[in-house]
């Protein structure tokens, strides 16, 4: 008996410590250059699990990117919530972070990695038509950030 119950709280602390505390969650997820431009846009839709937020809010935000690069964002917003999301990036790729003020003084902030593997020139029309685009996952989780 003492040996099953000693099994029994090592695998629920194991399962507390592999659980992820996850704050956000991406939907609908999209990061792409204009073909002949330099414009790019990214658009998520930012929902909060485990809170009364049954839709989420949509986000989006704009910047100057280029061949194989899509741009750092911050202040992306998601109206008419307070909800914002900044992406930033670093030679493996970039993350993607949204943010929700929950007092004057705190908020809550989730992160997600995009590998650079997942940021791929996409092949246009016309020889002048690349572009650059996300081609990960639509939807993945943000996990607390301090």
């Amino acid at each position: 008996m003492k040996l099953s119950l000693l099994a029994l709280a090592s695998a629920a602390s194991a399962a507390v410590i592999t659980t992820r505390d996850v704050v956000f969650e991406a939907r609908n997820f999209t990061a792409s250059c204009v073909p002949h431009s330099a414009m790019c846009f990214y658009s998520l839709n930012a929902f909060m699990p485990g809170t009364m937020d049954t839709l989420g809010y949509n986000c989006t935000a704009s910047g100057v990117g280029g061949v194989g690069i899509l741009p750092e964002i911050t202040g992306g917003t998601c109206p008419p919530s307070s909800r914002t999301f900044d992406v930033l990036r670093n030679e493996t790729g970039m993350t993607v972070i949204v943010s929700v003020q929950v007092s004057r003084l705190s908020y809550t902030r989730g992160a997600h990695f995009i590998p650079s593997e997942q940021i791929q020139i996409i092949k246009g029309v016309t020889p002048t038509g690349d572009y650059t685009a996300y081609v990960g996952p639509k939807d993945f989780p943000l996990e607390r950030i301090w």
